[in-house]
């Protein structure tokens, strides 16, 4: 197991600060509270878990968390290098005071070190068994107060054994194209690389959404191009060259012909649709004829949750009715869900709508389905 060592070299001053990062308002908002909370109390901040794919930008985020206790570096170990016990011990025993320690993709531990990990977060404590059979005996090791900034991609990955030991879980929202283009821009100015109007919002278009893969793309244009000076052309024959497709959000939206779609392909549009609003599907069953479709959670305050959505994709003129609605409702109450969620092609009748308002459905037909689409397509770029 490697323990890497993280500073700012490109950052002047003490780091990135939380004010310097572009989208995430809302992890960005909760962790400043977090941060003025600790400085107040004079503690050591508790653990905090980024829930987001792989090159979303956890560990700028990660940074700049520590940047706003005047720290210059972050401790990083990384989960899949644990291969024995002595590597989880030799790397808590050794933390400094105060440490920040950042683990990207925790989920990838051992489960045989979830026990351990989870003494240490819960009591900065370590039980060790030296010896075997009537001689072994325990010996409790400290660890020094720190705070870890652990990262995995879905909150259905991580393990639930280790969950309640941290302050704050976040899940990272989509990227709007502005944003990316904003990092974009930043990007570039990092590795000294000049950008000529348009070539940013360009490169924001074929990144899929991923700061990180933003970034790669960028670095492989300079070493195809020869040259730290981009335009648009150089993006768009580079794009060209490297296979990478940069759909309009109008364009992917056209290409959604939602009755052309098989059951099984709606519903694996909405879970997709559901996965770039924030929400992390548990359960998907693909079968296109009904019944609860997908099941997902969303990790908010006051409005988060476990929600039902049913997803029908039916021909125009076959709207839904009351009694479907009446089954659905019998089957969120049952599950005691935040909230049901009625997606579907063709629309819904009368008495439908006045039932689901009645009792607190939520009734989405093709044209509220495609004004979603529209919204967070730009995610998708």
């Amino acid at each position: 197991m490697n323990l890497y060592s993280v500073d700012w070299k490109e950052w002047s001053g003490p780091g990135p600060r939380l004010e310097d990062i572009v989208g995430q308002e809302r992890a960005v908002a909760r962790l400043k509270a977090f941060a003025q909370l600790h400085e107040l109390s004079g503690t050591a901040p508790g653990h905090i878990l980024l829930i987001a794919p792989e090159g979303m930008g956890q560990m700028l985020v990660a940074a700049a968390f520590a940047g706003e206790f005047g720290a210059n570096s972050m401790a990083m170990a990384k989960g899949p290098e644990f291969e024995v016990f002595g590597d989880l011990t030799s790397l808590f025993t050794n933390l400094r005071e105060r440490q920040f320690l950042l683990i990207p993709d925790v989920h990838s531990l051992r489960k045989s070190f979830w026990k351990g990990l989870r003494e240490i977060l819960h009591s900065n404590q370590l039980t060790i068994t030296i010896g075997q059979g009537p001689a072994a005996r325990n010996h409790v090791m400290e660890v020094r107060p720190f705070t870890m900034i652990a990262t995995c991609p879905k909150l259905r990955d991580f393990p639930s054994e280790l969950l309640d030991e941290f302050s704050l879980a976040l899940t990272f929202d989509p990227y709007s194209r502005t944003e990316l283009s904003e990092i974009a821009t930043r990007i570039a100015r990092k590795i000294g690389v000049s950008l000529e109007s348009g070539a940013n919002e360009l490169l924001a278009g074929g990144c899929n959404g991923s700061p990180g893969h933003l970034e790669l793309i960028m670095r492989r244009l300079v070493r195809t191009t020869g040259q730290n000076n981009i335009a648009s052309e150089d993006v768009t024959t580079g794009f060209q060259a490297l296979g990478i497709r940069a759909a309009s959000p109008a364009a992917v939206l056209e290409s959604t012909d939602l009755q052309e779609l098989s059951g099984v392909d709606f519903e694996k549009l909405v879970a997709g649709l559901l996965d770039r609003m924030g929400f992390q599907t548990e359960m998907t069953k693909t079968s296109g004829d009904g019944g609860i479709d997908v099941i997902a959670n969303l990790s908010r305050p006051i409005v988060g949750g476990r929600y039902l959505f049913q997803c029908k994709r039916y021909a125009a003129n076959n709207l839904i009715g009351a009694p479907m609605l009446r089954d659905f409702y019998g089957a969120v109450t049952a599950d005691r869900a935040v909230k049901g969620v009625f997606i579907t092609t063709s629309d819904f009748t009368v008495q439908a709508r006045e039932f689901g308002e009645r009792v607190g459905l939520e009734l989405i037909g093709p044209s509220q389905l495609q004004e979603l689409i529209r919204e967070y397509t730009p995610i998708k770029c």
